[in-house]
């Protein structure tokens, strides 16, 4: 177990994924990325293909020299493990059309 701060014991089990794992992952990036991709908003950031952190910083700069003055923080460290299993899984399956993936 490895400590941390967020989670309901304060320890999470790190796992490896084994290397047909990470094969499966990769492939399924390949298919499900680009379908998916064009509904993130432009402000969206995380985890997106050929943008970075250093883009979201040039953002808030640009927002800033245009007299923006504002921000939201907020803390999703632990939101992915809420998200229902099965409804994501619908809704993976009313854009893709191949039962295996």
């Amino acid at each position: 177990m490895i400590p941390t701060l967020h989670g309901k014991d304060g320890q999470y089990e790190a796992t490896v994924p084994a290397v047909r794992d990470r094969i499966v992952q990769a492939a399924a990036k390949i298919v499900l990325e680009p379908v998916f991709e064009a509904d993130f908003l432009p402000c969206s950031f995380g985890f997106r293909p050929r943008l970075s952190a250093h883009d979201a910083l040039q953002v808030l700069i640009d927002e800033c020299w245009r007299g923006r003055r504002w921000v939201v923080e907020t803390d999703i460290a632990s939101c992915f493990s809420a998200i229902p299993h099965e409804g994501l899984m619908e809704a993976v399956e009313e854009r893709i059309c191949d039962q295996p993936v």
